[in-house]
């Protein structure tokens, strides 16, 4: 039996660490060596992906949750489907901000992550 955590436990502890105030950072321990990230009008790839991913975060908002509504799972691909609430930096709460987070993983760790949300249509961000 291998030692290999599957696809969605993977894309599980990267939503609990991101979570998680404190441990935030240590997300990108989920990654590859040189993963990809995008996300509505960001896309980062290389070493320095997942460092570049969470100081485009930061000015967004303060906090974020998200509600799970399903996944979809398909060999080393994890979907994710669901709203966000939180509040964003102007200190304005939002919720039923709708998401869809598309997880590649291989060997344990993810190599493409590929965020679509609502954001922007909801008013949170602006473009």
């Amino acid at each position: 039996m291998s030692d290999t955590p599957a696809p969605r436990a993977v894309a599980e502890a990267f939503f609990d660490r991101m979570a998680d105030d404190d441990r935030r950072r240590t997300a990108g321990e989920l990654f590859v060596a040189e993963p990809t990230i995008t996300l509505p009008g960001a896309s980062f790839a290389g070493e320095d992906a997942f460092a570049a991913f969470l100081d485009h975060l930061a000015p967004r908002y303060e906090r974020a949750t998200k509600t799970f509504d399903r996944w979809i799972e398909s060999g080393s691909t994890v979907v994710s489907i669901g709203t966000l609430s939180g509040v964003d930096n102007r200190g304005e709460a939002f919720e039923g901000v709708r998401y869809i987070d598309v997880y590649e993983v291989a060997d344990g760790r993810i190599e493409r992550l590929d965020i679509w949300n609502d954001l922007l249509v909801a008013g949170v961000v602006d473009s």
